[in-house]
């Protein structure tokens, strides 16, 4: 995986305000949305689970901590990046991933907490969140403390290995954390696991090596 991060201020994404007539889609789940396709636009799915994230608790108590830092997700990747991520353009939309995830810092950018919602059309069982993309989300958590820590903020995972500890049920929101174990030189070794809201669940568990190449490689524009 090739990733690279240009830091910038601490964002804060606008509040979404809805009048009385829409005052039931604030307990509306994905889930809900998903079965109703046919008669909601992708854009108001797409607005409704914002609404739902941006109301999560999780996602309100890292808001206000002043500890935290909020990080776009995505925001240092190029136009070209973009158009051919898995995740940021295949992966994306009801069913699947169907919003960004949240992302929030510590100060020194050496932990992660990533929040977001895994549809029911990437599965491998039906009903359970397919292994391979347990291991891609992983992967871009652990990148997001590894790149940091290495030369020149440029790296590639050299080595994943995943643990999973119990299935993701799909249409669910998610938290994954990702933590700095330790930097030399050129490696950074990181962790990370996906777990429930409430924390009282960890399903998949992984350890990676990032590894930043000795040549310069030019990154696509």
């Amino acid at each position: 995986m090739l990733s690279r991060l240009f830091y910038q201020q601490p964002i804060r994404l606008s509040s979404f305000s809805f009048s009385l007539k829409h005052k039931h889609f604030a307990t509306m789940s994905p889930a809900v949305e998903q079965e109703q396709q046919l008669e909601i636009s992708i854009e108001e799915q797409i607005r409704l689970a914002e609404i739902e994230r941006d109301n999560l608790e999780i996602v309100k108590k890292n808001r206000a901590d002043p500890a935290i830092i909020e990080y776009e997700a995505y925001s240092h990747s190029s136009a070209s990046e973009k158009k051919h991520s898995l995740t940021v353009s295949t992966l994306r939309g009801p069913g699947m991933i169907i919003v960004p995830p949240v992302m929030f810092y510590n100060k020194t950018y050496t932990e992660l907490t990533s929040v977001l919602h895994l549809g029911k059309n990437i599965c491998g069982h039906d009903g359970i969140i397919h292994g391979g993309l347990a291991a891609t989300i992983l992967d871009e958590a652990l990148a997001c403390v590894a790149i940091p820590a290495l030369p020149n903020m440029f790296g590639f995972t050299a080595n994943l290995n995943i643990n999973y500890r119990k299935p993701i049920m799909s249409n669910q929101w998610v938290v994954m954390k990702s933590k700095l174990d330790k930097s030399e030189d050129r490696k950074a070794y990181v962790s990370a696991w996906i777990e429930s809201l409430d924390g009282q669940t960890v399903f998949t568990e992984a350890t990676s090596l990032y590894v930043s190449p000795k040549a310069h490689v030019k990154k696509p524009q």
